[in-house]
């Protein structure tokens, strides 16, 4: 049993923190306005490897574990969870290709997706679900040598960037599940404005509407075979929700640094606030919080690098991303008590850590459905299995 990282965790995670606060601390407020990551920021990330963490090298990755993905997850989000979205989704697709995919589409897509040539996307939440995949309404229809896709995709990630889409479907007879990959733009591809959330500003989600979209019915553009769309799904959900936890993890770590160095830095009568009882009981429990966190979602990616069990690793996502959805806006909320007045203005960043976390608990599943879902795994094979 090990506690601390070993020294490729620390030279990554230096790595990480080193980037963030040299190209990303300089840019957020432009990020945030202009709701998008700028594409030289979004390069620059991938020259420094950030992309390729966990891939294999034969496709250009560091060949590492998801737990070293963890942690640039981690120190990308405590300056920049906007920033570190885009670049989660993008990984999300890679990995989507990285699980399912045939050697052909990992030769096509993983080198381009690792180098940054561009940022993909996933599309499976519509206006009518966002849990359920057996709700789907999306559909498509085979035409000659085309599979033609229509229907609507809400809040999707990416969208508005040029790269690979992953969609599900079902199929308009049998409703069969299909994920299929096409370019963004395409003819019939187009996208709603973006909306208006209350935190994540800079990682704008939209609607996209697919109006006759035709894709060339060869196997390259079909992720996980015709049909067997669900568990291409719901594996990569699992990871999504992997990082997902390492990125508000990040608004943790970010509120509870904001919140120590404040206090040891706003004077009263000539000695810092820190003096206070009442301040030092605010910074003991964020500290508690983000610590107890920070062990279960390190230990979450170390989990990730098992592939046999699904189930397992599905059902301990679903703790940990409940766990951390709730804590995470806790935990802000704290820092912001900490800084008073100061805490809900703009200069001092944790108002936007806040909101940031706030939207921790309503994405990629709710929390009381993630923990139905682990719960329901427990009660089944019993907690030494789960525990693992």
């Amino acid at each position: 049993m090990e506690f601390k990282l070993n020294e490729t965790q620390e030279m990554v995670q230096s790595m990480a923190r080193d980037f963030a606060e040299k190209y990303i601390a300089c840019r957020v407020e432009e990020i945030e306005k202009e709701l998008k990551v700028p594409q030289d920021l979004f390069a620059n990330m991938a020259s420094a490897g950030l992309l390729g963490i966990s891939f294999p090298e034969e496709y250009g990755g560091a060949g590492l574990g998801y737990e070293h993905l963890v942690l640039t997850y981690e120190e990308i989000s405590k300056v920049s969870a906007s920033a570190n979205m885009v670049n989660l989704v993008s990984i999300l697709f890679l990995e989507a290709v990285n699980t399912f995919g045939t050697k052909e589409q990992k030769e096509k897509y993983l080198p381009a997706g690792i180098n940054g040539e561009f940022r993909g996307s996933m599309a499976f939440t519509e206006p009518g679900t966002g849990s359920d995949p057996k709700q789907l309404t999306a559909t498509y229809r085979k035409e000659g040598d085309y599979y033609v896709l229509n229907g609507t995709k809400r809040f999707i990630s990416n969208a508005s960037y040029d790269g690979p889409i992953l969609v599900f479907a079902k199929d308009a007879d049998t409703g069969e599940c299909t994920g299929f990959i096409f370019e963004k733009f395409c003819e019939g591809y187009s996208i709603s404005t973006p909306w208006d959330c209350v935190g994540l500003k800079g990682s704008a989600i939209y609607d996209v509407f697919m109006d006759n979209v035709k894709v060339p019915a060869d196997k390259i553009n079909i992720l996980g075979g015709v049909g067997k769309g669900f568990p291409t799904l719901l594996g990569t959900v699992a990871y999504s929700k992997v990082g997902l936890c390492a990125t508000f993890l990040g608004t943790m770590a970010a509120s509870y640094e904001a919140a120590v160095k404040y206090a040891r830095e706003k004077m009263h009568r000539d000695e810092p606030i820190s003096k206070f009882q009442a301040i030092q009981l605010k910074i003991a429990k964020i500290a508690g919080i983000y610590e107890s966190t920070r062990l279960l979602v390190y230990k979450l990616g170390e989990d990730a690098n098992d592939r046999s069990d699904m189930t397992r690793l599905k059902a301990r996502v679903g703790m940990t991303k409940a766990h951390v959805s709730d804590i995470s806006v806790e935990c802000s909320l704290l820092a912001m008590n900490v800084l008073g007045a100061y805490g809900v203005t703009a200069e001092y960043n944790v108002e936007r850590f806040l909101r940031d976390s706030l939207i921790a608990p309503h994405i990629e599943g709710v929390s009381d459905l993630q923990r139905i879902i682990a719960g329901s795994y427990i009660l089944s094979c019993g907690k030494n299995k789960f525990q693992g």
